[in-house]
């Protein structure tokens, strides 16, 4: 039979489909892209889904993420597995991270500023008093999103990372939703995770970058303009609850909650496939429960395996996806040739590049160059100081860059102080302190102090360095009034009030960041009398005139408990001239004092404390009107203050405290319960010396406004105390 021309194109062309028809049918792998939701520390969760996602061979194309989502992501999007990320997670000191670890790299003045103002809410006084812009610095945050975009600087577009991606933040100028896709990579994640009110803002450009969870907290929508074919998105939220909490705060917190819901059902619509994860019983602040949240995850995945195993890939496309994400992944494993600054005073960019000369031309060990920027943060003049690797020409450099204060300086540091002298009398002061940089120069220093309150003080001093050296000269004046209370089975017997004025100068030299010693001369005068009963002192008027020579080392972590760290306080004090009494044998005139106080802290284990004080000090053969007194913790402190007193006095204390629990993360650190014995004396001469033993215990919680403590105190001899205080705990 013969085929028409026609009919054999015809054939033909069925032939060619025929063959075809098997290549076509061969399944093609959509584009698939995750949408990482916030959640705070619910976020940790995401971690357990991409470890279900790795473990069977699911490859995420592309990706978004928002808040904690945003951190997650930016980790895996930078080229990091599942178990990197955990492990990162896992490496994390959540307490440095919210806490107010950065005393350990303050230097020595500002650790005087944060003992004598122990509150962490740092007001600043640029446009009148304006209060801080959150609760925590971002440093240490910041200093973990820069290990992890170590090698992403600065990118003309994020599609060139090992995953493509998106952050999502809120541009509080204009009020609208911003996707990130360019820039620093660290930077973008800081701010999708700027939490108002926890972490300041990050200011880019003419826009202030807020946590974009209010406006997309899923952003399915984004990986879906990301060009991925199959979106799946996790939702790591709070689930709502049906009560309603009508306080004004809770009223606040479910109004927020509801806006958030209702914008991530409309991102959600993007989706295929939603992964909610079961967070019931885990707080936005479960920060210390990764491992529990991480297992949440996977479960979650798990429950999704059907779908999810629709995406997967065989072994070895897996490894070729692998193995792409490795090329495009890019480390910290630089040699810096430079070191550059930005938004730093010349003054302080001069320090900062001195002391990480050392980096140069050596590979970048960002363990040691964090701790070196951390003691640099210690100048606490700025919010945070950001490092990141950057290139000029073919050269390879360092760069640190500061997070200014929007609200300051100069600051204003607020403090109360509160504790009881007696069952029913409490001593309580409210105090400021002003404080300015650079009013006389550069690093110069500006004190202004002020107390009301039961011993009320104003105070002036003015450090300033001589000639670029570490020598320095601090004019000082002030006044003050102190009333000490004679005090007699738990009531006050006699009262006896000093006013002093003085002006003067101290010379010094700052041995190191922790180290100083100075001495000066004070011009004053003093008056002092008997307010009631018979306090057994003189009253007296006249000219003041000390010498005093002093040297403080503080080496110490915290104000509050340490767990380390060595601090060491002496003053050795001469009157050239106090006014005297006739028929009186206590004056200061002519008389040389010396006081001196040491401690030390060790911690065996995580929670553990053991600690060392001892205290003393002696008049020499003098009888001065300015006795020592006793009853301040770990000083013999089941004696009221006031009840004994003396021209000598000598105390060692030994003690342990452990933390049984914390207050919520940006509202406090841990709660201790502590333990010490106490052996020491207060006497007028070496006959009188009666060394007690005291025993004691009591609680130390470590709140947003300084050191609250409740304890009581025994003696053997008899003494007994309940002591509650509010303020500075160690003298």
């Amino acid at each position: 039979m013969t085929l028409s021309r026609t009919t054999r194109v015809c054939l033909l062309a069925m032939a060619t489909l025929a063959c075809a028809a098997p290549i076509h049918a061969q399944p093609t792998r959509p584009r698939v892209g995750v949408a990482f939701g916030g959640g705070s520390a619910r976020g940790l969760a995401h971690i357990g889904v991409v470890r279900w996602l790795e473990e069977h061979h699911v490859p995420i194309d592309v990706a978004a993420g928002t808040s904690m989502g945003g951190l997650v992501g930016g980790g895996f999007a930078a080229g990091m597995s599942a178990e990197e990320l955990r492990a990162l997670i896992a490496a994390t000191d959540w307490d440095a991270l919210f806490g107010s670890s950065s005393f350990a790299y303050k230097n020595l003045r500002r650790k005087e500023d944060a003992r004598d103002y122990p509150s962490r809410l740092e007001f600043g006084v640029k446009r009148g008093i304006v209060a801080p812009t959150a609760l925590n610095s971002g440093q240490q945050v910041d200093f973990l999103l820069s290990r992890i975009a170590a090698g992403y600087p600065d990118l003309d577009t994020f599609d060139r990372l090992p995953t493509p991606f998106r952050t999502v933040a809120v541009d509080l100028r204009t009020g609208e939703r911003v996707v990130i896709d360019r820039g620093s990579l660290a930077e973008a994640m800081r701010a999708t995770m700027s939490l108002p009110g926890v972490f300041p803002p990050v200011e880019a450009g003419s826009r202030v970058l807020v946590d974009g969870g209010a406006l997309d907290n899923v952003p399915a929508d984004v990986v879906r303009d990301l060009g991925a074919a199959f979106v799946i998105a996790i939702d790591v939220g709070n689930a709502p609850d049906d009560a309603i909490d009508y306080s004004m705060f809770g009223l606040l917190g479910d109004t927020v909650d509801a806006m958030m819901r209702a914008n991530t059902r409309r991102a959600l619509q993007s989706a295929d496939l939603i992964i909610s994860v079961d967070v019931r019983g885990f707080g936005s602040l479960d920060w210390r429960r990764s491992a529990e949240l991480v297992e949440q995850g996977y479960k979650a995945a798990e429950q999704h395996r059907t779908e999810l195993l629709r995406l997967a890939v065989d072994d070895a496309a897996w490894q070729r996806w692998i193995d792409g994400r490795q090329q495009r992944r890019r480390g910290s494993a630089v040699v810096p040739t430079y070191v550059e600054t930005s938004g730093i005073v010349a003054a302080d960019a001069a320090v900062i590049k001195q002391r990480l000369a050392p980096h140069v031309g050596r590979p970048l060990n960002v363990a040691s160059l964090e701790k070196d920027l951390a003691a640099l943060s210690g100048l606490d003049r700025y919010q945070a100081l950001v490092w990141q690797l950057t290139e000029t020409g073919d050269k390879p450099g360092l760069e640190v860059r500061a997070r200014s204060k929007a609200y300051g300086p100069p600051f204003l540091m607020l403090g109360l102080n509160l504790e009881n002298t007696t069952s029913s009398g409490f001593r309580v002061g409210l105090a400021a302190r002003y404080l300015a940089f650079d009013v006389l120069g550069p690093r110069s220093e500006l004190r202004i102090d002020g107390t009301i309150g039961s011993d009320p003080h104003a105070a002036f001093s003015l450090h300033r360095p001589l000639f670029g050296t570490r020598l320095f000269i601090r004019p000082v004046a002030g006044v003050m009034r102190w009333t000490t209370e004679i005090i007699q089975d738990d009531r006050v017997i006699a009262e006896y009030r000093e006013d002093r004025m003085s002006g003067g100068a101290d010379l010094g030299i700052d041995l190191s960041s922790e180290d100083e010693i100075s001495g000066g001369v004070r011009y004053g005068r003093v008056d002092a009398h008997v307010r009631t009963g018979d306090p057994e002192l003189p009253e007296v008027a006249g000219a003041e005139t000390p010498l005093a020579i002093r040297f403080l080392h503080d080496g110490q972590d915290s104000p509050v408990v340490p767990s380390r760290g060595t601090r060491v306080s002496t003053a050795l004090t001469h009157y050239l001239q106090s006014p005297t009494a006739a028929d009186v044998e206590r004056t200061n005139d002519d008389v040389t004092q010396l006081e001196g106080s040491v401690s030390r802290f060790w911690s065996p284990k995580r929670d553990n404390r053991l600690f060392l004080v001892a205290s003393g000090g002696t008049s020499f053969g003098g009888h001065p009107i300015s006795q020592f007194q006793v009853g301040y913790p770990f000083r013999l402190d089941a004696f009221r203050v006031g009840e004994r007193r003396g021209d000598h006095y000598a105390v060692v204390t030994v003690g342990a405290a452990r933390a049984i629990g914390r207050l919520p993360d940006f509202m406090g650190g841990k709660v201790f319960a502590a333990g010490w014995l106490e052996n020491g004396s207060v006497f007028k001469t070496d006959e009188d010396a009666d060394f007690q033993t005291h025993i004691a215990g009591g609680l130390v919680l470590d709140t947003l406004v300084g050191p609250v403590t409740a304890g009581t105190s025994v003696g053997l001899d008899g003494a007994f105390r309940i002591f509650i205080g509010v303020g500075r705990l160690m003298r």
